[in-house]
């Protein structure tokens, strides 16, 4: 696996991180707010997020920080990985 920063040229997933998201939200039964794909390039555009993919370029995982109170608090949000990896220990 590959993990790095999220970057522009990552773009092409952000539709399929927010599905999942979404999707995994549901399945859970959680009231995680939804995400939109543009909220999710942002955070790629502004090197606030991690990707984990193959070396074939298949997604395996995400995550991303918030930052509140002018960067004083800082936390991990959004992590969500590929049902294919999941119970794998990527996250």
């Amino acid at each position: 696996l590959i993990v790095r920063l999220a970057t522009v040229d990552d773009f092409h997933y952000a539709e399929t991180i927010t599905t999942e998201m979404e999707e995994s939200a549901k399945a859970r039964g959680t009231g995680i707010a939804k995400r939109s794909p543009d909220y999710i390039k942002t955070k790629m555009e502004e090197g606030k997020a991690i990707i984990a993919v193959t070396h074939d370029g298949i997604w395996v995982g995400f995550c991303y920080i918030e930052a509140w109170q002018h960067g004083k608090y800082v936390a991990n949000s959004g992590l969500i990985v590929s049902p294919p990896f999941r119970k794998t220990g990527v996250a």
